[in-house]
């Protein structure tokens, strides 16, 4: 892909200067990072530099940056580098950088995340998306298997919405999406 192409060349010409800025920050007191990272790197430098970081270091920055500053970082991100570190990240700032995401309708990047996300934290986030938000998320999704994980933790009144709302909205074909990728068992509950 053209972007991930153009990203990496950046990120290798650039190498050298990120290496040094995560050296400095490793050194400073994480509020104090977090402040840096906020006002002086913004969200695109922030998300090229958070792949350099450990993954404690990634939560724990993660705690103390504001949850819209990390929706913004989420959409700068290059998961190949920062996918491993959402592990870290607390359910409760995931929850909320993901509604700052569904409201900004980043179906892409929310999709891109969802492989990225713990089994139990993705069910407690469940919560946060509405059925249209799961139906427009559903064909970005780069780990179809975790359709499974979501639709079971649906109940049946979250289910028929779902399917409402793909009918109601036109959302049929992100419907079937996520349909031919579940289980018999889980595809049943939805039929």
């Amino acid at each position: 892909m053209l972007s991930e192409n153009i990203a990496e060349h950046l990120h290798q010409r650039h190498a050298g200067a990120f290496d040094k800025a995560i050296a400095v920050a490793g050194k400073l007191p994480s509020a104090m990072t977090a402040k840096l990272a906020q006002h002086a790197m913004g969200p695109t430098l922030s998300a090229r530099a958070a792949g350099l970081l450990e993954p404690k270091q990634a939560a724990d920055l993660a705690k103390r940056l504001p949850p819209l500053f990390l929706a913004d970082v989420a959409v700068h991100a290059d998961l190949r580098q920062v996918g491993p570190l959402v592990e870290g990240i607390s359910p409760d700032v995931m929850a909320e950088a993901g509604a700052a995401l569904r409201e900004r309708e980043e179906w892409i990047v929310l999709g891109a995340f969802v492989g990225h996300v713990r089994e139990d934290a993705l069910v407690e986030l469940i919560d946060v998306f509405d059925a249209e938000a799961l139906l427009r998320v559903a064909p970005f999704v780069d780990a179809p298997e975790r359709f499974d994980v979501i639709v079971g933790a649906l109940d049946e009144g979250r289910l028929e919405e779902l399917v409402a709302t793909a009918d109601e909205r036109d959302l049929r074909a992100e419907l079937d999406a996520m349909l031919e990728h579940l289980a018999e068992d889980q595809a049943a509950r939805l039929s």
